[in-house]
């Protein structure tokens, strides 16, 4: 029967269950891997593991032409308005630090 040992063999009959591969072992079929997102450097780092360093960070300016000197955002504390020569030194800092991206928001 089906319980003594040898007796089921699943690569055996007339629709196997598996096959066997090159050198006599069983073959088990697995799902495509597609590559396509690994080409290019650039898109192995957009889908690469969550490593959250410096150059992922995007550092927002706010900055006017009214004054000589920084003005406090009341509604976002912690939060100044620059003058175009203290962004270009905070620009600088904050490249020293490894963060490379920057978005301007200018007073209207």
């Amino acid at each position: 029967g089906i319980d003594a040992e040898g007796s089921f063999d699943p690569t055996t009959g007339e629709n196997p269950a598996l096959i066997r591969n090159n050198n006599d072992g069983v073959w088990v079929s697995q799902r495509a891997r597609p590559r396509r997102n690994r080409k290019s450097a650039g898109i192995r780092g957009m889908v690469r593991e969550c490593i959250v360093t410096p150059n992922n960070f995007i550092y927002p300016l706010f900055i006017h032409e009214d004054t000589d000197s920084n003005v406090d955002i009341p509604s976002m504390p912690g939060c100044q308005r620059h003058t175009l020569d203290s962004m270009l030194k905070e620009v600088g800092e904050s490249l020293e630090l490894g963060v490379n991206t920057f978005v301007l928001f200018p007073k209207v």
